[in-house]
């Protein structure tokens, strides 16, 4: 299969290089959205949806990258509905296809493709309401605010096909068009898989695969006539299944040293061993204008998530000492958690003399329902619990104030959760083209999982208090006309924060701590030359609770040329170094990081080498990641953890492809 598809790409690009098609690139930094119509290389007016079509001199269509607009609803939620943004063509960041590498390394994982993963740094929520508390798999999950809703002039058809490391591959099919100018409707599916670095591998056998994620999106839009009424709807999907490993086993030889990087060694847990988690979600989006600057609007969301763990063998697990003692059962175990919400919000918006504002009252109605084992005739126990049916009231208002340029603008937003478990959010912040400044205050409810939760090996039941976090947080714009140099600085004062303790149950801790990160991003731009770099700092008083790499650092170098007038190419190294750290383990069962105290990560640093070219309208890339493992004379080692127990990838090399079809 493997090559079949080798050759079906093959003829693919060969047959790209014979089509007489029109090419406009937007060179977009950093993947930043902008405006269609607005600069970028490319021109042209991609502005606006009229139903004008766009003609070459023979009187011709031409459609591609400025006929195929789009907009995100918080362009629309937030007024500025005239907002459109290009397909983007670029090449910057063209190469980063996988969740870490667009996080440019702030992403923990299991070190592998289509794992659990976590953030390195510390981010405090932005939104109110109890939530389940499952979020290891979000990275590879469709976000709400990503979501692109499409204004194109023709059919608009999208294939990516990428393969890497340990043949983990990529397949996304996309589809768009327009019934008519006011009605839009599309589609997008996306299949990734992985297989195991270590532990049990065939090529040949499904038993290879270490991670399978499929998602889907299906998007529509629709405008009124006259323009006063608006409706956006969507529904995204999940499916994640994961064979766990509970990290590597080290081999050792018959002296009895031990190989700290044991590509080839056996996992700690058996190969029966899986999580699954579906995700459904169906969200709607309408307004209708009252009168010109006020508006009435609905936003809706109804929720569903499966998720079950199962050790099939789970003696093997027990002797690693990946699980704590069974409770129930010693051969086998299983987890299945349910959980539904639905969350209806109601409000006005509108614009007034320069002022944007917004009001709104929102209900939220969710549940969970747990079981521990499964149900049988053989006498085996097995229990299930319910959270019952809860609910939110929340109430919230939004005001922001802009200069007429629209880049300086003023905002500050209050929510206020009158449920039980009081819940408050109180944010203001400014922006400036020189500089960023803001202050949230927010008081969060403990999530479901950590309030209630019964399996094989776990128990608790816990009244926590809501978790309450202050952050100021600020950055300075310094510009030149080939130089940007931001530093930033954020300080967090946390108080009565929830964690996973060293046996992987959630604790309080019933007093505050400070965390202080500074930092910058910076570019540099010397012709066909490109500089860019993040770095960061950050400084903890409670390290008993919340472990943080001192430093980070990660950053791009890339030159871009063109070859014979029609081959676009940019060729770059990109590295990024974290510094050691008592990183938090990982408990399959529940599906949570949790601090450990046994284990601490060397230092490392990984250097990939990439090219990213564009031919005509198609893009590729082909990239060595790990360019330093190992080597003569010893000055990088011969592989590095990521996590507690996971190797990360070793080099290897990868490829992609991107082909826009537009008519």
């Amino acid at each position: 299969m493997r090559i079949v598809l080798y050759s079906l790409l093959c003829v693919l690009c060969s047959f790209i290089l014979t089509i007489p098609t029109a090419s406009g690139q937007v060179r977009l930094p950093g993947n930043m959205r902008m405006p269609g119509g607005g600069g970028g290389s490319g021109g042209g007016g991609g502005a606006g949806g009229g139903g004008q079509a766009i003609l070459d001199d023979s009187t011709k269509t031409i459609y591609g990258p400025q006929t195929t607009l789009h907009f995100y609803e918080n362009d629309i939620f937030n007024n500025r509905d005239s907002v459109r943004y290009r397909v983007d063509t670029g090449l910057t960041n063209f190469h980063r296809w996988m969740p870490m590498d667009k996080a440019w390394g702030k992403l923990a994982d299991l070190g592998n493709h289509v794992t659990a993963t976590r953030n390195l740094f510390f981010q405090p929520r932005e939104d109110i309401g109890t939530q389940l508390g499952l979020r290891v798999y979000d990275a590879y999950a469709i976000r709400q605010e990503d979501v692109a809703y499409v204004d194109t002039k023709s059919q608009h058809t999208e294939l990516d096909f990428m393969s890497g490391p340990k043949k983990t591959s990529l397949g996304t099919f996309a589809y768009t068009q327009n019934v008519h100018s006011r009605f839009n409707f599309g589609i997008r599916a996306t299949r990734l898989t992985s297989n195991k670095v270590y532990g049990f591998a065939n090529t040949i056998n499904s038993g290879a695969l270490l991670g399978q994620n499929w998602t889907f999106l299906a998007h529509t839009s629709f405008f009124s006539k006259n323009k006063k009424y608006l409706i956006l709807a969507h529904y995204r999907h999940l499916n994640m299944r994961v064979k766990e490993q509970g990290g590597v086993i080290p081999d050792v030889d018959e002296n009895g040293v031990i190989d700290k990087y044991s590509y080839d060694g056996a996992a700690n847990i058996s190969d029966n061993a899986n999580s699954w988690e579906r995700r459904h979600v169906f969200h709607v989006y309408q307004q209708y204008r009252l009168a010109n600057g006020f508006q009435v609007f609905q936003q809706a969301d109804f929720q569903s998530t499966i998720d079950h763990y199962t050790d099939l063998q789970l003696t093997r697990g027990l002797e690693k000492k990946v699980y704590p003692a069974a409770r129930f059962d010693t051969t086998q175990t299983r987890q299945d958690i349910y959980y539904k919400l639905f969350d209806n919000k109601v409000g006005i918006k509108g614009f007034y003399e320069g002022f944007n504002y917004r009001a709104y009252v929102r209900q939220r109605f969710y549940g969970m329902r747990g079981g521990a084992q499964s149900p049988n005739e053989r006498g085996a126990p097995y229990l299930t619990y319910r959270s019952g049916l809860k609910f939110d009231n929340i109430i919230g208002a939004w005001l922001g104030y802009y200069l007429k340029d629209s880049v300086q603008y003023l905002t500050a937003e209050a929510d206020l959760n009158l449920a039980r478990n009081v819940e408050y959010r109180l944010k203001g912040e400014l922006n400036t083209r020189w500089g960023k400044a803001g202050f949230q205050s927010i008081q969060t409810a403990p999530d479901l999982l950590v309030q209630r939760y019964i399996s094989n090996h776990f128990d608790w039941r816990n009244n926590f208090d809501p978790t309450k976090v202050q952050t100021i947080y600020a950055s300075l714009v310094l510009k030149t006309k080939k130089i940007e140099f931001v530093p930033e600085a954020q300080i967090h004062q946390i108080n009565d924060y929830i964690y996973y303790d060293t046996a992987a149950v959630p604790r309080q801790l019933n007093s505050g701590f400070r965390l202080l990160r500074l930092g910058f991003n910076s570019g540099i731009h010397l012709n066909r030359w490109n500089f860019t770099t993040m770095g960061y700092l950050t400084l903890n008083d409670n390290k008993d609770v919340m472990r943080i790499p001192t430093v980070f650092a990660s950053g791009e170098v890339t030159f871009d040329f063109v070859y014979a007038k029609v081959l676009f190419i940019q060729l770059g190294l990109a590295a990024r170094y974290r510094s050691s750290y008592l990183a938090d383990a990982y408990m399959p069962v529940t599906q949570q990081f949790h601090l450990q105290d046994t284990t601490r990560l060397d230092q490392n640093v990984v250097v990939d080498g990439f090219a990213n070219v564009r031919i005509k309208r198609v893009r590729l890339f082909f990239k060595m990641s790990y360019l330093n493992q190992g080597g003569n004379f010893g000055l990088f080692p011969k592989g590095y953890y990521v996590t507690p127990g996971y190797l990360g990838l070793a080099r290897s090399f990868s490829f992609g492809v991107n082909w826009p079809l537009f008519d």
